[in-house]
């Protein structure tokens, strides 16, 4: 797995890094991001935390990243819990990543209650509870 091949004492947080590129068979780019929060074996991200985020993030990013040359195909927490993947069609920067990541974090901020956690309910989540 491409994870394993990188050394976790060199990365720094919070950052983007493309962790991935590749191509389908039909030329579409898809590029894999690492969106780092904390630093590898140094800190993580709560379990409450991580899942409110992943809720936040699936309408936030795709609000500041999508276009006619970029679609997010899924944003989902890393197993360690520092961070997250986000897997899309195209090619954006790693700067133009970021931009959409700070700004997707100012829309985090701006979330004044849980009830207002989008697709937080026990139709659309499987640990609505949480």
């Amino acid at each position: 797995l491409d994870s394993f091949t990188v050394d976790h004492t060199r990365m720094n947080a919070p950052a983007v890094r493309v962790a991935k590129t590749m191509q389908t068979p039909k030329g579409d780019t898809i590029t894999v991001f690492d969106l780092r929060f904390t630093l590898p074996n140094k800190d993580i991200l709560s379990e409450r935390g991580i899942h409110t985020l992943e809720h936040l993030y699936a309408g936030f990013m795709r609000a500041h990243l999508n276009g006619s040359q970029v679609e997010i195909i899924d944003i989902s927490p890393m197993g360690c819990r520092t961070g997250f993947y986000m897997s899309l069609i195209g090619a954006p920067t790693e700067q133009q990543v970021a931009q959409a990541w700070s700004a997707a974090m100012q829309d985090v901020l701006k979330v004044e209650s849980q009830d207002k956690i989008p697709e937080l309910n026990e139709y659309q989540c499987g640990t609505a509870a949480m």
